[in-house]
């Protein structure tokens, strides 16, 4: 609280503003009407941790007295602003004059006539002039294409403006010029201007899509959207062609399986057939649509393309849509033309790279065929080299130019199968009638009791149904004919009920009967086989087994240790040439050179026509002849 004094109150305060705002509430008076003296001024200590207020004392002057100090205290000239104007009243006694500070770019203020810039003192007698700036408001309206011209961008801007003017401002001596602003709304934007401009830059009217500009308007402050969109060309569609073969080597899928297979056949050839469809066109091109730009351009389409389809040779076309195999071969596609060529190539070797070499056409091989490779060709054979212990089948002719060395050659069907084994199936299935018309005929009573004893006395005491057998599995050794499996099955039968005490279990005749129907049934399929004449030649053989349905013929020095078979003829064209060892069986005809050897190596030659013939240059000691039934031995 304040204590009073004579000459004035006494405060305690922390500063001598404290000690006036106090004053004024207890005089109840502005602090122009008031003197201040300080009689103590506050202290701290302990780095201001402990402060102690000051006495002041404050005393309130008469009006006399007032007016004595204002007439002599100087007084700071103001400025302040009052409805928008700039107002001046200049110092008194000496004191400070005015100024101004111009810090707004909006604001342009003018001192008789000259534009104020930076601080300006001013006074009561210059001419002071506000002028403030007014930005109008705008709206921009804009189309962008896109660079494709199928879409029309329409850009909105609504720009509001201002209006810039100078807020009232106290009296004070330096006076800071900082404008405020009023906005002002843009025009509204109308649906005609925006079609006007969307016109203007060429897009077509019945394009534009007016329910978007309408939403775009509703923005506040505008925006972008497309607002015309083009019509897409439609493009054509190529024809469809669909290829039903490969015309390129691939991999035998049948190593990837668990069965057994030859690692040779690592490699598979396609081939087709006679009436295989190699190709179809399932589609024919579909032609594009043109389309439009926003600007009503034509933008065209991609044509649809008719790709070649074209039946090249070996090949038809079936009501323009499908390609047919006319021959069998290899398929060949080139430039769309699909063909069938009857003829596979082989420049070098075949060898471990091409694998064995499986062809429906004919196969021509320029170089050698390798140890334990295989060639199987539907058509004609022709090697240009040797072949080195080789399978070569054909169901044409084979043309070999080289060595024959440890081989198996076959052209057309089988001949051991045709010429040894068929006819061995009927001669088992004669002996078998046989022995059922015996037992039926000679001992009816024991029918009942059963027949499997005298089924083992008979066949033991001939002995023949064991021969045959023997020797159907000897030729079997030399045959690669897939009819092989059938004859082995026959063999099989035969063994398993009536070879040996086998036989003992036969309870009734009809279980021989169903044998012999099985058998008949075997020698039919066999017999089915169409037997095509189909030649060998060659120049030379050494240890291979050559069979043929036509006729061989040996071109060079003749045939060592070989079994040559052929259903007509064999015919060594060299008087000097030479068969030594081995067996040459032919259906009407042999003609040799030197036959045998000093030696005496066991040479033998069949032929079954008994009308056939065989000639020879020269027979040596050990040779064998059989013409029909005739034989004649050296």
């Amino acid at each position: 609280m304040p204590n009073e004094n004579k000459n004035g109150m006494l405060f305690e305060a922390a500063n001598i503003e404290e000690a006036i705002i106090k004053a004024e509430k207890h005089y109840k008076c502005g602090r122009k009407a008031l003197r201040v003296y300080t009689l103590k001024p506050p202290i701290s200590f302990l780095w201001g941790a402990i402060r102690k207020p000051g006495i002041y004392r404050i005393e309130k002057l008469h009006r006399e007295k007032m007016e004595a100090v204002s007439a002599f205290r100087p007084v700071d000239g103001t400025v302040e602003i009052i409805g928008g104007l700039i107002k001046v009243k200049d110092p008194v006694n000496g004191g400070r004059y005015p100024s101004i500070i111009v810090n707004d770019p909006n604001i342009d203020v003018y001192i008789n006539n000259k534009k104020a810039v930076g601080p300006c003192v001013v006074t009561e007698k210059d001419w002071i002039n506000v002028v403030a700036k007014v930005v109008e408001p705008k709206i921009r309206i804009d189309v962008k294409l896109s660079r494709d011209r199928m879409e029309a961008i329409l850009e909105v801007e609504k720009i509001p403006g201002r209006k810039y003017f100078l807020r009232d401002v106290e009296a004070c001596n330096t006076l800071f010029i900082c404008g405020d602003y009023k906005e002002i709304q843009p025009p509204d934007v109308s649906l005609k201007q925006c079609v006007d401009e969307l016109v203007n830059k060429g897009v077509a009217p019945e394009i534009i899509q007016m329910d978007r500009i309408r939403d775009l308007l509703e923005l506040p402050h505008g925006g972008s959207c497309v607002v015309a969109k083009g019509v897409p060309p439609v493009h054509g569609i190529n024809s469809c062609i669909k290829y039903y073969f490969s015309q390129h080597s691939y991999r035998n899928p049948n190593l990837d399986m668990d069965g057994r297979v030859d690692i040779m056949d690592h490699t598979v050839i396609p081939t087709v057939k006679v009436g295989d469809v190699l190709a179809e066109k399932l589609i024919s091109a579909i032609p594009g649509k043109d389309g439009m730009t926003v600007t009503g351009e034509p933008v065209k389409a991609k044509p649809g393309k008719e790709l070649i389809f074209k039946a090249g040779k070996g090949t038809i076309l079936l009501d323009d849509k499908k390609i047919i195999a006319a021959i069998s071969g290899r398929p060949v596609l080139y430039k769309g033309i699909v063909s069938v060529m009857p003829i596979l190539t082989i420049a070098g070797d075949v060898d471990v790279d091409t694998g064995n070499i499986r062809f429906d056409g004919d196969v021509v091989i320029r170089g050698n065929v390798k140890e334990g490779l295989r060639v199987t060709a539907g058509g004609n054979v022709l090697i240009g080299g040797n072949c080195y212990h080789a399978v070569i089948r054909a169901g044409g002719s084979i043309r070999i130019w080289g060595k024959v060395i440890n081989c198996k050659v076959s052209a057309g069907v089988d001949m051991i199968m045709h010429l040894f084994v068929i006819p061995a199936i009927g001669n088992i299935k004669h002996i078998l009638s046989t022995v059922v018309e015996r037992i039926a005929s000679a001992y009816p009573s024991r029918l009942e009791r059963g027949v499997g004893h005298m089924v083992y006395t008979i066949l033991n005491e001939s002995k023949k149904l064991k021969k045959l057998v023997e020797d159907m599995e000897n030729m079997l050794l030399y045959t690669e004919s897939e009819d092989a499996e059938r004859a082995s099955a026959v063999i099989s039968k035969i063994k398993k009920e009536l070879f040996g005490t086998n036989a003992l279990h036969i309870r009734t005749l009809d279980q021989i009967k169903e044998i012999c129907a099985f058998l008949e049934e075997q020698e039919d399929l066999l017999r089915k086989r169409h037997i095509a004449s189909t030649n060998i030649t060659l120049e030379y053989c050494e240890n291979s087994v050559i069979q043929c349905s036509g006729s061989i013929t040996v071109m060079g020095r003749g045939s060592y240790r070989s079994n040559l078979i052929a259903k007509n003829h064999i015919l060594q064209k060299r008087a000097d040439g030479v068969v030594i060892g081995g067996a040459l069986v032919a259906g009407k005809m042999i003609k040799a050179g030197i036959v045998g050897s000093t030696a005496g190596i066991k040479t033998y030659c069949r032929i079954l026509d008994a009308d056939g013939s065989f000639k020879a240059t020269q027979c040596h000691l050990n040779t064998i002849i059989r013409v029909g039934e005739q034989v004649t031995t050296y």
